[in-house]
């Protein structure tokens, strides 16, 4: 259509050249145009003849990349998840074959039917999890033994793989050091009340307000605060340790920032104000180390459910991102190879000229190609993005990924050898950005959307948070609730050291109302299911699929598994590279 509404009219382009005049010179600036790098440029001479000249392109280009792009992303994204949906299913069968294995070597017969005992469960975690303390472990099997028999049968003994997959945390009560070396002055009362003002969440929200505020001031550049907010910041993270002790402090990664980016703050300004022979590069370090505190406005944002959800989905791509990293870098490779191999040599950033024309120590003009003159390449001052060696390939490629500019960057290597050169372009637009970009994408679309539904319905965590409730092992789900519980067991404390009866073990009792004491006293543990979700992108998955998956597709009954042929089960692994 181009070629027959343009090729006879006589418009000329920017250079001069004969404009819409050839049909696989158009192919290639409509493909160029798909992806936007030479948008409006293409249209200009025949917009500048008639207004209605746009129409075709406007058409074309709502066509082509409004439509038939995101077609091509659809259509990617089905079949992503069609593949994945049956690699997980694999999985799923491969995994029961596996446990099915595993009940066969651990059974024995009880009461006519076959079952795992308490103690096989406990040897076989010792080897599993060798770290996982026996409070943990009797948790896992009192999810497993719903009835309390003391054994499990198949059926139940094949919900341990998602036991271990679930993210629950142990933590240990501890005492801090404070209050273990001066437990009279740490759990006296004036002490006490400071760190209930610390723990109160308004103590949380005045120091993010001051966040807000330092931000601005460091806006409007009003360094006279500086030294105001840095204290004020120290004085809030000595509290905090104070409070909550060194080991928990450090514990919180939140925490390890603060104290990275404040303490190292005022190292410098200490060294500013010693130092006055050069503090160019003190003064450079400490605007830097100011701003980083600036990133600190991001932890009010964790309570918001759409950003935390964004946070997750982060942490679990960011795993999978080195395999798919991986993918990249082979056909960066591939193809700088052959880069290189094709084009290494025909041109060379030597400077550019003067103001005067004059290039330096009389070097080449036109990156050492008179091909190139008076090429957009040359103007734009591009000779550094060449295939002379690996490196520059590596950059021009990602450059050629970006796709800002990429036919410009193209042209330079169709100058100098032939118009055939477009075809390697091409070629690897089609495999990088449409193909493996468009995969990418889907994967992240996937994450995103299970992470966010998991975020929602948590259905698989109930079970399990209703059984750490009932063996006293309970710790809040957030982290400001269980820090105010730790705290009020600190003053209990107080309290039983302020009357100093010789019966301890009375007092407590009395304290605690009549109330049993719970098992995890004993062991000085709590239990919570990590706001983080679950261990990796793989598990996160399953769990979507097989919710999904009914239960004829989830694999054979138990009986059967037995039965199947091994080559039926067997799967590939379920990772982003296998799905490329």
């Amino acid at each position: 259509m181009a070629l027959k509404m343009f090729e006879n009219r006589n418009f000329k382009t920017r250079g001069g050249q004969k404009y819409m005049s050839n049909y696989w010179d158009n192919f290639y600036e409509l493909y160029i145009y798909v992806t936007t790098a030479n948008s409006p440029d293409i249209m200009m001479p025949a917009y500048d003849q008639n207004f209605w000249y746009s129409l075709f392109f406007i058409c074309y280009l709502i066509i082509c990349m409004y439509i038939f792009m995101s077609v091509i992303l659809a259509v990617i994204y089905n079949n992503y998840r069609k593949h994945l949906k049956t690699e997980v299913q694999k999985s799923v069968f491969q995994r029961r074959r596996s446990l099915n294995q595993a009940f066969d070597i651990l059974k024995m017969l009880v009461n006519g039917i076959y079952v795992v005992t308490e103690n096989k469960f406990e040897a076989v975690m010792k080897i599993v999890t060798p770290t996982a303390s026996k409070a943990r472990v009797a948790l896992l099997w009192s999810i497993l033994d719903e009835n309390s028999n003391g054994f499990v049968n198949k059926r139940e003994f094949l919900r341990i793989n998602d036991l271990l997959n679930v993210p629950l945390l142990e933590e240990e009560e501890q005492m801090t050091s404070l209050e273990s070396r001066f437990p009279t002055c740490y759990l006296s009362t004036p002490s006490l009340w400071f760190q209930r003002i610390v723990l109160h969440r308004a103590f949380i929200w005045v120091f993010d307000g001051l966040i807000v505020l330092n931000a601005i001031f460091i806006a409007l550049s009003l360094e006279e605060s500086d030294w105001f907010f840095l204290t004020l910041f120290s004085l809030e993270i000595f509290a905090k340790m104070y409070v909550l002790g060194v080991k928990e402090f450090f514990r919180r990664d939140w925490n390890k920032f603060d104290f990275i980016v404040i303490f190292s703050a005022v190292i410098f300004s200490i060294v500013e104000i010693i130092v006055t022979d050069d503090i160019q590069l003190v003064e450079q370090t400490l605007d830097t180390l100011f701003v980083l505190r600036v990133l600190r406005l991001f932890k009010p944002l964790g309570s918001v459910t759409q950003f935390h959800v964004f946070i997750l989905t982060l942490n679990n791509i960011l795993p999978s991102l080195l395999t798919y990293g991986g993918v990249i870098f082979v056909f960066y490779y591939m193809f700088a190879i052959l880069g290189m191999e094709l084009y290494a040599g025909l041109f060379d950033y030597y400077g550019y000229p003067d103001e005067n024309g004059v290039m330096p120590d009389d070097k080449p003009l036109y990156c050492g190609n008179d091909k190139l003159n008076g090429s957009d390449f040359w103007n734009m001052q591009y000779c550094n993005n060449n295939f002379n060696d690996f490196l520059r390939a590596f950059v021009l490629l990602f450059e050629l990924t970006v796709v800002n500019q990429w036919h410009i960057l193209a042209s330079a290597y169709v100058l100098t050898t032939s118009k055939w050169s477009r075809l390697f372009f091409v070629v690897f637009h089609l495999t990088v950005v449409v193909v493996l970009m468009n995969i990418f994408v889907a994967f992240v679309l996937e994450v995103f959307i299970l992470r966010y539904s998991l975020n929602l319905s948590g259905r698989k965590q109930t079970v399990i948070e209703k059984k750490i409730s009932e063996m006293g092992f309970q710790l809040d789900q957030t982290e400001h609730d269980t820090l105010v519980k730790i705290q009020l067991k600190k003053e209990k404390r107080s309290a039983v050291r302020r009357k100093q009866t010789e019966d301890t073990n009375e007092l407590v009792v009395n304290m605690e109302e009549g109330q049993p004491e719970d098992e995890s006293q004993e062991h000085g543990l709590r239990f919570r299911l990590s706001k983080s979700g679950v261990k990796n992108v793989e598990v996160l998955l399953q769990q979507l699929f097989e919710n999904e998956l009914d239960d004829d597709d989830a694999g054979p009954d138990i009986e059967d598994l037995d039965q199947m042929p091994q080559q039926e089960v067997m799967p590939s692994p379920l990772r982003l590279d296998n799905v490329t």
